[in-house]
């Protein structure tokens, strides 16, 4: 079992990340194979229909969530070193995709929360935001107020597109808001549902 495996066994079944040292991609035959497996509970949990699982998209997200994690602890780093490393994956543009990346990519909002409240302008606060804004499914988890680069339609479906709003009416922020459309509705409509109204943009 190589150690990005290991990592994601462990950060599965607790939530708590635990390395010893800094992972490497690891076979490309034991990770996504965890990722497919964790996957096919997750995705029932996402209304419409079913989500298909992107394996690509979900282990540069998991490597890239492992590698954020290691910085996280290890902050000796030379910031061109964490730069590089951390090296942006493509943006996700399919449902299968979003969903895929989000898998992983959202315990990586706990340590942007935590390093960015200790050094804001520190290099691994600023390419999380920069990885978070271009996947907005997981960065309607965070409380990043500039607003998301990435596919904000989340690929039309609408199961993302109910948890996307869910998100964001748990971290409401103005500027991750549609102008129009159905994903606005749809948070509007969440608010309702939880007898809330929604914040005076």
């Amino acid at each position: 079992m190589s150690a990005l495996t290991d990592f994601l066994e462990h950060l599965f079944a607790t939530g708590e990340a635990r390395l010893t040292g800094p992972p490497e991609p690891g076979d490309p035959r034991d990770v996504p194979s965890v990722l497919r497996r964790v996957f096919a509970d997750y995705r029932l949990d996402v209304a419409g229909p079913p989500i298909e699982f992107d394996a690509d998209a979900a282990a540069a997200a998991a490597l890239f969530t492992a590698r954020a994690c290691w910085f996280a602890v290890s902050r000796d780093e030379p910031a061109e070193l964490v730069a590089a490393v951390l090296e942006p994956f493509a943006e996700p543009k399919s449902s299968s995709a979003h969903l895929s990346v989000d898998l992983t990519l959202r315990y990586a909002v706990t340590v942007h929360r935590r390093i960015h409240a200790q050094s804001p302008d520190d290099v691994l606060p600023t390419r999380l935001a920069e990885v978070l804004r271009g996947c907005p499914l997981t960065g309607a988890l965070t409380d990043i107020k500039d607003p998301p680069s990435g596919d904000t339609l989340l690929a039309g479906h609408p199961g993302l597109e109910l948890l996307y709003a869910e998100r964001l009416a748990s971290h409401f922020r103005p500027e991750w808001l549609p102008a129009s459309g159905r994903i606005r509705e749809t948070v509007e409509w969440v608010y309702q549902q939880q007898g809330r109204t929604m914040p005076a943009l």
